[in-house]
């Protein structure tokens, strides 16, 4: 008994088997996004479980032991605008920064307040001048209500002046930006050791 072939469109390809092929490549599409949706949301909820428990402090460190008598790093500390030369938050990153000062020229009360498209806007105000060599200071970014709060403390030793550069502050009640505290401390821990190699570069050139 002769068989009937499968009517075919122009191609030659039976219209039966195309749209059952069609249909399987939809299905299988949207299992797939069903997965990723799936995935992503316990991914998320995943995180948000576990930034619960990890701590809302973030602290950055970074240490260096300079060629340059402590005195002469004191006087480029007190200072806002020497700190242009070496700070993280520079015209190398964001070349549309602009920066401004305020208070007095050095010490307690003396600001640097800086805007840029990349950086966003912020003020580093000098909030102690340490007696033993070193400064406090305290940086507030616009729309941020927790500013960071930090120390460039000096100690003279054999070789020079050991500067520790410490920073830190809150991460807030969000859970999420705690996951990523390890790699944002990092960060910028990484960018305050650029920051005192610029430091001790310039002491240099003023000595």
């Amino acid at each position: 008994m002769r068989q009937l072939a499968a009517p075919s469109d122009s191609s030659g390809v039976p219209r039966a088997e195309g749209r059952g092929s069609g249909l399987e490549r939809q299905r299988a599409m949207l299992r797939l996004l069903k997965i990723l949706v799936y995935g992503s949301g316990l991914l998320f909820l995943l995180m948000v479980v576990v930034g619960v428990f990890l701590p809302r402090r973030w602290e950055a460190r970074a240490t260096r032991t300079m060629d340059a008598a402590p005195g002469r790093l004191q006087s480029l500390l007190e200072q806002p605008a020497e700190w242009v030369e070496w700070m993280p938050w520079s015209a190398e990153k964001d070349p549309s920064l602009v920066v401004s000062f305020s208070g007095p020229v050095a010490g307690e009360g003396a600001a640097l307040s800086f805007a840029g498209d990349m950086l966003g806007a912020g003020t580093m105000t000098i909030v102690a001048v340490r007696p033993a060599g070193g400064v406090d200071y305290e940086l507030r970014f616009r729309g941020v209500e927790e500013p960071t709060r930090g120390s460039l403390l000096l100690a003279p030793t054999s070789f020079g002046t050991r500067v520790e550069w410490t920073d830190g502050g809150d991460l807030g009640a969000n859970p999420i930006p705690r996951v990523f505290k390890g790699l944002f401390e990092a960060k910028l821990a990484l960018d305050f050791d650029r920051a005192l190699q610029k430091l001790e570069a310039r002491a240099k050139r003023q000595g």
